[in-house]
């Protein structure tokens, strides 16, 4: 449990173009109420510091075995010291990050660490003159930033009284008095929106869609500035019927007036691996643009503006 104003985050992306508009500073805050299928930070997911692994860096110099409390076993095999690659995860391993600390090849290191809001806010106002030159800004993403309304809260403010304009990207899946409370003191939102039947979306995410549809209804009566951004994921959501029920549904129910498709990628895949997990969807491809273009026209005729991530 983090004290108020203090969180885990997990990467500070710098010169970030597809978190809002002009150039940013992205902050990745760990944590996520959902568990979707294809998701490309999976080391977002935990609140906890994890282990991560790049086997094809390890020089089999054995050291992390000789830390490690989880490798009890006698030192033979994988990892013994002779050159041979160390493997992946221990059994049992307890992300306590001693193996990360002692190995000098960057093949181990821990996903996550605990920063107060004014050190985030400091670390990402060091390219304030880009913002103020493209129209730019910094933006919290994850994960859900919401799991960490502690961190995000007091970032939020900092940033208002240094002027830094924000932005959050988050899936709308937490209680009406966060996103409640975000939205007095943020300039944008990016706002994810995946599947329109509640079913389907539990299957795919986890969780369903009651709160996220209620709660970006009521974020659109309060406020305009919002893009909504909707994965496109082959066989899970890119289905025109879907696509029709998402228009219909802003069109009807919001405020809304741009939409972002976001063509899936498999940049996850190999993080899974790293972290020591299978992955949760079978390996797919990225939708042509013949696809996203028929979706697009779909949005088109709801009367939202179809744009990209970087709008």
């Amino acid at each position: 449990m983090s004290v108020a104003g203090s969180g885990t985050v997990f990467n500070i992306m710098r010169f970030a173009v597809n978190d809002g508009p002009g150039v940013r500073t992205t902050a990745f805050l760990k944590g996520c109420s959902l568990r979707c299928a294809w998701c490309h930070n999976p080391e977002s997911q935990e609140m906890r510091p994890e282990l991560v692994v790049r086997p094809e860096l390890c020089i089999g110099c054995g050291r992390c075995r000789t830390v490690c409390p989880a490798w009890d076993e006698p030192r033979q095999g994988p990892g013994r010291g002779d050159g041979t690659p160390a493997a992946d995860h221990p059994p049992g391993c307890l992300d306590c990050g001693r193996c990360a600390a002692i190995c000098s090849a960057g093949a181990r290191e821990i996903a996550g660490y605990t920063i107060s809001a004014a050190g985030l806010v400091e670390r990402m106002r060091r390219d304030v003159v880009f913002y103020d030159q493209s129209g730019g800004g910094v933006t919290f993403s994850g994960g859900e930033p919401l799991c960490q309304p502690g961190l995000l809260l007091a970032s939020l403010k900092l940033c208002r009284e240094r002027g830094l304009r924000s932005a959050v990207d988050t899936s709308g899946q937490a209680p009406w008095e966060v996103l409640g409370a975000v939205a007095e003191i943020t300039d944008l939102f990016l706002y994810d929106l995946k599947l329109m039947d509640c079913e389907r979306h539990r299957v795919h995410t986890g969780a369903g869609n009651q709160l996220i549809l209620c709660n970006l209804a009521e974020l659109s009566r309060m406020r305009t500035d919002i893009i909504v951004r909707i994965p496109v994921i082959p066989g899970v959501n890119d289905d025109p019927g879907n696509a029709r029920e998402a228009a219909a549904f802003l069109s009807r129910e919001t405020r809304v007036k741009r939409v972002a498709l976001l063509a899936y990628h498999a940049a996850g895949e190999a993080k899974y691996r790293r972290l020591g997990r299978p992955l949760p969807m079978p390996a797919t491809t990225s939708p042509g643009p013949g696809r996203l273009r028929e979706l697009g026209r779909i949005y088109e005729a709801a009367g939202l503006a179809v744009t990209g991530p970087e709008a």
